[in-house]
């Protein structure tokens, strides 16, 4: 390594040595040294003429309880004090104190500016709730929310990370190290806001107002990037064997078998939830978010709210539904009462579905089958699809992974004209035709297949 050159915040944070001393002089101020020892400490000194013409050594600090910014100024200050007033002793360096800012005082801060272009900052219940970014930082680094920024450093905040243990651990999840992820990735630009780093907010009057010396979390593993569970991608596909063991419980009311302890039967929408998931290869958002003023009977469509997608943007859907699930929808009790506001799959007090996780054990304990997930639901209706020869663009269509008006230069309204243009033309939209065999498909797996752990 050059022993003169140009300091940096990012150099003075990641240097380290194997040596007993390592000594940088920094190329853009006369006389500053950087030194850092084989434990990691790192300080800065000043190495300067006097007024006899011999060199003398003023210690300037450590660091970060002194930056490379503070560290050049107070090396100017003490060369303007020998060079310029003929001091004999340079006046003891005034230092900025360090800003006691905490870390919940900055998430105060940001969230604000962050939520005017990032939805996730934004409250999810109104002005009084919590944004889901803020609540996943605060949840995994609580230990140091009342601590001074200026006074943690990176290795706090790696000790913390993984340290961490949810409240609330998943069922068959040993470690949390999906929310740590998350939660690195929501602090780190926070920090580098805070400290005016990085390409977006290096630039002056992009970062904070008054600059902070914020440690910076790159270095820190990502527990995620490790972790099978999670880094791996999910291929799980019911066997023909589930399916005819899971299906039949997939009703409304829910059978006696899956009764839930302080649930009455025709309080629990939850197995005939799924299934509805299953006919239409529905994202769960989008299953517990219908409502009866969503369904066209006349025409047979569903128009799915706006619910966010992978990128975090709002979408929406106009899904033609299948006769079995036309008929699942008019037997349900909704149907007859003519509450459009109202959730086609309420929970108990009317409210929005929720605790699917809760659902999924419940019919899985009734099947007496395992690990499958709701999207593994979704997975197995996809895969039954292309296997009933059905085209790939129709699949994706169902599943509404693309626009595929996006690259023809196309509006987005002609989902409208062509459900027009099928209704006069007597055509049959090829994607009700590819749910009407899913549904066959779902109906000959039943009724012929024999579970492989009967009830």
């Amino acid at each position: 390594m050059k022993t003169t050159q140009n300091l940096t915040d990012k150099l003075v944070q990641n240097i380290t040595t194997d040596k007993p001393r390592l000594q940088i002089t920094d190329a853009k101020t006369t006389g500053l040294k950087l030194r850092v020892s084989r434990s990691g400490h790192k300080s800065f000194a000043l190495m300067i003429r006097n007024n006899a013409g011999k060199y003398e050594t003023f210690t300037i600090g450590s660091y970060p309880d002194i930056s490379l910014k503070q560290a050049r100024e107070i090396a100017l200050q003490i060369r303007v004090d020998l060079k310029i007033n003929g001091e004999f002793k340079p006046t003891p360096p005034c230092v900025a104190p360090v800003e006691k800012i905490t870390l919940r005082q900055l998430l105060d801060e940001v969230q604000p500016f962050f939520a005017l272009t990032k939805k996730s900052w934004r409250p999810r219940g109104g002005p009084e709730s919590s944004a889901y970014t803020r609540n996943t930082i605060e949840r995994v680094f609580a230990p140091l929310l009342d601590k001074p920024i200026e006074a943690l450093t990176a290795e706090e905040f790696g000790l913390v990370a993984n340290a961490y243990k949810p409240v609330r651990p998943l069922k068959g999840k040993a470690t949390a190290n999906g929310q740590v992820s998350r939660a690195l990735s929501y602090l780190s630009p926070v920090l580098d806001w805070a400290a005016h780093r990085g390409r977006k907010f290096g630039k002056i009057g992009a970062g904070r107002p008054n600059r902070l010396n914020a440690p910076e979390l790159r270095r820190i593993h990502d527990p995620a990037s490790t972790d099978p569970t999670i880094s791996g991608k999910r291929e799980r596909v019911l066997s023909v064997e589930e399916i005819a063991a899971i299906v039949p419980l997939l009703q409304y009311p829910a059978p006696q078998k899956l009764r839930r302890r302080n649930m009455l039967p025709k309080n629990d929408f939850g197995p005939i939830a799924l299934r509805f998931l299953l006919l239409t290869l529905a994202r769960r958002e989008e299953v517990a978010a219908a409502r009866w003023r969503d369904i066209d009977f006349a025409n047979g469509v569903w128009v799915k709210p706006e619910v966010k997608d992978t990128t975090g943007e709002g979408r929406s859907q106009r899904l033609p539904l299948s006769g079995a699930t036309l008929d699942l929808l008019k037997a349900l009790p909704g149907y007859t009462k003519g509450a459009g506001n109202a959730f086609v799959f309420p929970n108990r007090d009317g409210g929005r579905l929720d605790n699917w996780n809760r659902i999924a054990e419940q019919v899985q304990k009734g099947s007496k089958t395992s690990d499958w997930t709701r999207h593994d639901l979704r997975r197995t209706g996809a895969t039954l699809l292309e296997e009933l020869q059905v085209p790939v663009q129709t699949v994706e269509a169902i599943l509404d992974h693309t626009n595929r008006f996006a690259n023809a230069g196309v509006s987005g309204s002609a989902s409208h004209y062509m459900i027009a243009t099928r209704i006069l033309n007597e055509t049959e939209d090829p994607k009700v035709v590819a749910l009407n065999k899913l549904s066959a498909a779902l109906d000959h797996i039943v009724a012929t297949v024999k579970p492989s752990n009967p009830a």
